[in-house]
């Protein structure tokens, strides 16, 4: 949905949204369609657009534009969050023009440079104010995933930062809504992978491992339904940090270190296949 154009014409009429929306629905109505993409009712819709001298064709395109370089980069940058690429992640990020994003791009930018702060051990200040500008400004409502990213990636920072009651508070949080993830697509699925895997290595750090072996469990089922293999290699090399923890037999730990090694080897993940060459069996 072109929702960018429906914005413009409203601000160009010198419209704000309850004089737009009035007699026509509630101005919440008109805010989620603004701030989140809920469409509202087609006849609601027809009479917005009408009183914008807009069409439906305006708001719906025929022919939806092609992905825009900005999209390329932020969807490179947010892939590198699964191999651990954070400095090329940075650069992808250091070429968008931030200006010139959606709403939605806006938010994905900040995601991302949020989970870069947290995983690179950044300031946690620096880190949460990333994700306040979501929680508190871009997503007020609390109505897309990247509230639920948001939230992940502020109990990463917090994990990070030793403050554990806190890190927990946001990761439960994730855990509560965990089975509401949508997976749609690859973007949704890695996503929500991304949710599940960090929430699993929470609870692997607080030494709950039966919670954090579900967790994995949950996310290595997500890849082999959905034919996907993105952080099937972190989640099977996490599954064997655990084992090692657990005391578990070594030959299970082989099995998973031997699966790891072939899915970061299928997604190029060079970093991973570091660290497990510098893992100790025992």
């Amino acid at each position: 949905m072109n929702i960018e154009r429906f914005i413009k014409a409203r601000k160009a009429m010198g419209l704000s949204q309850a004089e737009l929306c009035d007699g026509i629905c509630t101005q919440a109505t008109l805010s989620k369609f603004e701030n989140s993409g809920k469409a509202p009712a087609i006849r609601i819709l027809t009479q917005l657009c009408a009183r914008l001298n807009l069409t439906l064709d305006d708001v719906f395109p025929v022919n939806p534009p092609a992905q825009s370089a900005a999209n390329r980069l932020l969807d490179h940058a947010e892939f590198k969050l699964i191999t651990s690429e954070y400095d090329s992640a940075n650069n992808d990020l250091n070429q968008v023009v931030f200006d010139n994003l959606s709403v939605h791009g806006q938010m994905q930018y900040y995601f991302v440079k949020g989970y870069l702060s947290a995983l690179m051990e950044k300031p946690i200040a620096d880190t949460l104010y990333y994700f306040n500008l979501i929680l508190n400004d871009l997503d007020d409502t609390h109505s897309t995933i990247f509230t639920q990213l948001a939230y992940t990636g502020s109990g990463i920072a917090y994990g990070h930062n030793d403050e554990n009651q806190k890190s927990e508070f946001f990761f439960q949080k994730v855990f509560d809504n965990l089975h509401t993830l949508p997976l749609t697509d690859n973007k949704a699925i890695w996503r929500a992978l991304n949710m599940v895997f960090y929430t699993a290595e929470y609870f692997a750090h607080v030494q709950d491992y039966k919670t954090s072996d579900s967790l994995l469990q949950y996310g290595y089922e997500i890849c082999a339904n959905n034919h996907v293999t993105y952080y099937a290699a972190r989640i099977c090399y996490r599954r064997a940090q655990n084992a090692i923890a657990e005391g578990k037999n070594a030959a299970a730990v082989t099995d998973l270190i031997n699966d790891a090694k072939a899915f970061a080897r299928m997604n190029h993940n060079q970093k991973l296949l570091d660290r497990i060459e510098n893992t100790p069996l025992k």
